[in-house]
């Protein structure tokens, strides 16, 4: 007789076949000649001469003897099995207009001869091969002859990149890297950082060790300081875009709504516009939440009388605009609520008007300051001048363009140069003040374009006045 088999030795192989089985039949499988097809790039994304242009800028300040490299930005994990929705770095995006992961531009001036084609190549843009079994999960990626097809631009297969890398930099001296994707992390359990940076580093240079590893920041934020007419056209949009959404939750909005459905009402403006994602989460605030900058929990149900602080801008193409406003629930300030509007937007006013070419990047802000610590004491809500910083605690300027606080030198204004304009009065409940004030959060936000002559805001058609935010408000059946 054959023995018996026990439960334990059964189910074992069971489980030896499943996984037999699995490895002979994947779960990925796919009828044979299935091809997918992308969307390729947006008709009016900027031109590929554009970035190529902006590579042979970076291409003239080297030299022979250097290689520079630009990485795609990280896969974030969100939770388990389901990632964030992928962002390119601002870099490699400037660069190329590629817009996948698991990519790198690398420029070299004296060339690089790929031992595959022969060709002497001087910009190389690693990519992804495309992988059917792949793309049936996650979509369709452009592959090496899509990337050269839609960027103009030499690709070479991802899983080379190391290696070619490598090639290039031992008969180099310098690499130039402008920023690892992850640069620093912190080791949880004892709080310790540990810089990425450091270690990619020390591993290079025990390679390599003549090699001399240097930034390319200074010389990107440079050149993405000073917008050129494709971007200007491509923000112009994302700032179209956002005016609609503050406009349509301006008029809509009504008390007794949640935060974020107003938070729904501007972002799905947004997407109906053709806009990819919001360039930085939305800021809904209302009531005391006005007086929280960067409140994005939006959770609260709004009460008649209240303020709504609105800070949220629309993401094109890569370019993000960053637009505010702060607007009465019920159609109409009180005179409280206009005091402090009206303050603020004369410190806009103030600082817009000294948005010009020449100018110190931080002149703008101490005008906007010197109109509020004025107002502050003309109101009795404070008697000590300095006191206005517990009011007006942050700096009323920064650039945009392919981040919301995009790239800069903080050098003088030229022309080119977009920046928003942003003062604001915060007066949170228990302020050494009257209580009249407690809970009054107001902040005003344009986008700015410097120009030879005066400035000029890109974002003039979303109502700015108190009076004409409360005629667009009422000028919808409440």
């Amino acid at each position: 007789m054959k023995p018996l088999i026990s439960f334990s030795s059964t189910f074992l192989l069971i489980i030896t076949h499943c996984i037999i089985s699995l490895t002979i039949a994947p779960l990925q499988a796919q009828p044979p000649g299935v091809q997918y097809r992308g969307e390729g790039r947006a008709a009016d994304d900027a031109p590929a001469m554009v970035y190529k242009q902006r590579r042979e800028r970076v291409l003239a300040t080297m030299s022979n003897r250097t290689v520079a490299v630009f990485l795609a930005a990280d896969v974030r994990n969100r939770q388990n099995d389901v990632d964030y929705e992928y962002r390119q770095s601002s870099d490699l995006l400037y660069l190329s207009g590629f817009n996948e992961p698991k990519s790198a531009l690398v420029l070299v001036p004296s060339g690089y001869v790929d031992s595959v084609s022969g060709q002497r190549l001087t910009e190389i843009l690693f990519v992804q091969k495309r992988n059917p079994s792949q793309e049936l999960w996650t979509g369709v990626t452009s592959g090496t002859d899509g990337a050269e097809k839609e960027f103009g631009i030499k690709a070479l297969d991802y899983a080379r990149f190391s290696a070619v890398l490598a090639q290039i930099m031992a008969t180099r001296d310098t690499l130039y890297i402008t920023t690892l994707p992850t640069a620093q992390v912190t080791e949880t359990l004892s709080g310790e950082s540990v810089s990425l940076d450091a270690a990619m580093k020390q591993r290079l240079t025990t390679k390599n060790p003549n090699l001399i590893i240097r930034s390319q920041k200074k010389l990107l934020s440079e050149m993405r300081q000073m917008k050129d007419t494709a971007e200007l056209r491509l923000l112009q949009k994302a700032i179209d875009i956002s005016v609609a959404g503050h406009l349509a939750t301006m008029k809509y909005t009504r008390a007794g709504m949640r935060e974020y459905e107003c938070e729904a009402l501007m972002e799905s403006t947004f997407k109906q516009l053709g806009a990819e994602d919001v360039g930085y989460a939305s800021i809904v605030g209302s009531g005391a939440n006005a007086c929280i900058l960067h409140y994005i929990a939006n959770r609260r149900q709004i009460k008649d009388g209240e303020l709504l602080l609105m800070d949220c801008g629309a993401e094109y193409h890569g370019y993000t605009a960053d637009i505010t406003r702060t607007i009465p629930i019920n159609g109409k300030y009180s005179a409280e609520q206009k005091a402090i509007y009206d303050l603020v937007y004369q410190a806009q006013n103030a600082s817009i008007a000294e948005c010009k070419k020449g100018v110190d990047w931080r002149f703008p802000h101490s005008r906007a300051v010197d109109v509020i610590r004025k107002g502050l004491l003309a109101l009795g809500i404070i008697t000590n001048p300095d006191d206005y910083k517990w009011y007006f605690p942050h700096g009323s300027s920064h650039h945009i363009g392919l981040d919301v606080h995009d790239a800069s030198t903080y050098s003088a204004l030229q022309p080119g140069m977009v920046l928003t304009v942003e003062p604001g009065i915060y007066i949170p409940e228990g302020s050494p003040c009257d209580k009249k004030w407690w809970n009054i959060g107001i902040r005003i936000e344009d986008d700015v374009l410097v120009t030879d002559g005066d400035a000029l805001i890109l974002s003039a058609k979303l109502p700015r006045k108190a009076e004409d935010i409360e005629a667009a408000i009422q000028s919808v059946k409440r």
